[in-house]
């Protein structure tokens, strides 16, 4: 009850400096009132006030003033309160731009990573893998010279080499899969389904009739955002099923990633840094991601993507 007196207060108080500040202005045309009006508007953004809120407060202050001064609302009085609500708007316009610039500076920084994941999973697979078949040919020879009572040992060392050689292509894809770049995002994430459901013990169960491709950083974003979805409900939920649909919404593509798990509260721990990356990958293609989940129901995760470029 306190707090929330305290913000009445606070913006009735903010209410009052505008009228008076735009009173000032429209009647003397001081600069000093165009500061004031800055100030008021930073202090608005701060206070979570809306743009269409602080045009509304300012339009009932200029039809105030005008009332007591006794003049009419003309185009002259009008450009006079247009120039200060611009002052007021301008930190909202700044904090845009700074949006804007962050949102495009992510986008920079995930198409980098995405290459160069896209690098080492490439070298991985073929560099490493290359190098796996010499080793495999090299024992292969080196077996046929030795004793029988020896080819116990080598056919142990030829076991530990297919299980490096499979964990190599795991990281391989984990870090970059072809299949995104060659067949697109539904293979791709029916693949990682089924590879998460394998080692985790998971039921994964993909569905979708969307067709098409969107853009590669849109395709990127929701492999990424599925990603991290199952590797929180393998390592964190005690999930034992996890249902991912993707559909059309409008413009939009919409994918609901649902598991059974213990749930949690968003924000915290490593499932809400998680979160965040998944939130930012949205922003920087112009999406957005929604988390419902509380411990003991579940999580719920609704991710909306562009269709276009």
């Amino acid at each position: 009850m306190g707090a929330s007196r305290s913000m009445t207060e606070a913006t009735v108080g903010l209410e009052q400096q505008l009228e008076q500040a735009l009173g000032s202005w429209v009647e003397h045309s001081d600069e000093a009132d165009l500061d004031r009006a800055h100030d008021i508007g930073r202090t608005a953004l701060a206070q979570d006030w809306s743009i269409p809120h602080l045009v509304a407060i300012h339009g009932r202050a200029l039809r105030a003033v005008l009332g007591r001064m006794g003049v009419p609302i003309d185009d002259e009085h009008l450009r006079r309160g247009e120039a200060f609500l611009a002052g007021a708007l301008s930190c909202y316009e700044m904090t845009h731009r700074g949006y804007r610039d962050a949102i495009a500076a992510s986008r920079q920084l995930n198409d980098a990573l995405e290459q160069a994941a896209r690098r080492i999973a490439r070298a991985l697979h073929d560099e490493a893998g290359q190098v796996l078949v010499s080793v495999h040919l090299a024992v292969a020879n080196f077996g046929r010279a030795l004793l029988p009572e020896h080819q116990a040992g080598i056919s142990e060392i030829q076991g530990l080499l297919a299980q490096v050689e499979q964990q190599l292509r795991r990281l391989s894809h984990e870090l970059r899969p072809t299949v995104l770049d060659d067949l697109g995002w539904l293979p791709a994430i029916q693949f990682l389904a089924e590879g998460v459901s394998q080692r985790a013990q998971i039921e994964v169960h993909v569905r979708s009739d969307v067709g098409g491709r969107p853009s590669p950083q849109v395709e990127t974003a929701l492999y990424r955002t599925v990603q991290e979805a199952l590797t929180n409900a393998a390592r964190h939920s005690q999930a034992s099923r996890v249902d991912i649909e993707v559909e059309r919404d409008g413009g939009m593509l919409r994918c609901l990633i649902s598991d059974d798990g213990v749930g949690f509260e968003p924000g915290t721990g490593r499932a809400g840094l998680g979160l965040l990356g998944m939130r930012e990958r949205a922003d920087a293609v112009g999406g957005r991601l929604s988390v419902v989940s509380q411990p003991g129901t579940g999580t719920r995760i609704t991710l909306w993507l562009p269709l276009g470029e």
